[in-house]
């Protein structure tokens, strides 16, 4: 390739997933020679709004980064293949660049899809105490609650498809050639353009689909179930029972975690328990039989744990202890225990 013009329309085609044989092959020589170096960094860089996320500004990159990379050095450590080599080295020598491992990473992604044949994965993750806002490669965005992660296949341009753990909040762009879908161990949201919530943590007996705006589809693994949402509905799939159950709700207060915000709507002691272990990622018990009386009415925003559960305590006939952390013989840690007592001593 050397005396060649540099291309870059054959680049943009590969990097928005729409190219020929042609398109892959140039890319991938640019990729792993020094022949056009500068030119790329320079198109990688004023492309970069064009190549992945429209409307970038005040989003935080910070976790997309984290894992490409991981990726990068996860490729790099397994040497699958000399031309793959040659694209991670050169990966290596523009890392300092915020822009261009993003473009690199994608651009690499798909060579290796198309080349080797491999299954590639992105995952974004909000680890305990924090909440991430991401970006899709189609537009589509979205917030992943604390413990959460979302991950999507290689070839997520043709095949909208995401798998879920935990609880995340999406504002999908519509696409009716592409429908978008949510997949869990039990459940496939499947939609065209609409925002919902769906919390789906695996130490959870239910899972919980919130219908902001559009339309959904909602299924079952085994297909036996089978709903379409509308706006304000709100559906509880009990894993045990294999039952789903609808209701029409307010959505903001189920969106509030997005924002920062705790709130409850008359929730009832076992809702209020559930909710607080996921925010502050504690364990919470309830002892003594249940009382649907005992319902809660407020919103916290930036209040320690202490400080909800002393406002429970003056607002309902509760009492409350906190049992600190305790180390296990594998050196980890247990979670901090709240036991919620009926009643006050």
């Amino acid at each position: 390739m050397t005396g060649s013009l540099f291309d870059g329309e054959k680049l943009r085609n590969f990097f928005r997933g729409d190219y020929s044989e042609s398109d892959a092959i140039y890319t991938a020589e640019v990729l792993s020679k020094n022949d056009h170096i500068k030119e790329l960094e320079d198109y990688l860089s004023t492309q970069f709004d064009g190549i992945l996320v429209k409307d970038v500004e005040e989003k935080d990159l910070d976790h997309i980064l984290d894992r490409i990379h991981f990726e990068i050095n996860a490729k790099a450590a397994a040497k699958r293949t000399r031309g793959a080599s040659k694209i991670l080295k050169w990966c290596f020598r523009i890392a300092a660049i915020i822009i261009l491992p993003l473009s690199v990473f994608w651009g690499m992604r798909g060579y290796l899809n198309h080349n080797l044949g491999k299954e590639t994965w992105v995952e974004i993750k909000a680890p305990a105490w924090t909440r991430a806002q991401f970006s899709l490669p189609d537009g589509t965005t979205g917030w992943l609650n604390s413990n959460s992660s979302v991950k999507y296949n290689g070839n997520f341009n043709t095949n909208r498809q995401v798998a879920l753990n935990g609880e995340a909040f999406f504002d999908v762009v519509a696409d009716k050639m592409r429908p978008f879908k949510v997949n869990t161990n039990e459940l496939i949201v499947k939609v065209l353009g609409t925002r919902f919530n769906i919390a789906s943590y695996d130490n959870e007996k239910n899972i919980e689909i919130v219908l902001e705006e559009g339309t959904i589809e909602l299924n079952d693994r085994e297909m036996i179930n089978s709903r379409i949402m509308n706006p304000n509905d709100l559906i509880v799939f009990n894993r045990e029972k294999k039952e789903m159950s609808v209701e029409e709700v307010e959505p903001k207060k189920y969106l509030a975690w997005t924002e920062g915000k705790l709130v409850f709507r008359n929730d009832p002691l076992d809702v209020i328990a559930r909710r607080l272990a996921r925010w502050y990622n504690v364990d919470v018990e309830v002892k003594g039989s249940q009382n649907e009386d005992l319902r809660l009415r407020a919103t916290f925003i930036d209040e320690g744990l202490e400080e909800v559960l002393d406002m429970l305590k003056r607002s309902l006939a509760i009492d409350y202890k906190i049992e600190n952390s305790n180390l296990k013989p594998d050196e980890t840690y247990t979670k901090k225990r709240v036991v919620i007592s009926l009643g006050r001593n």
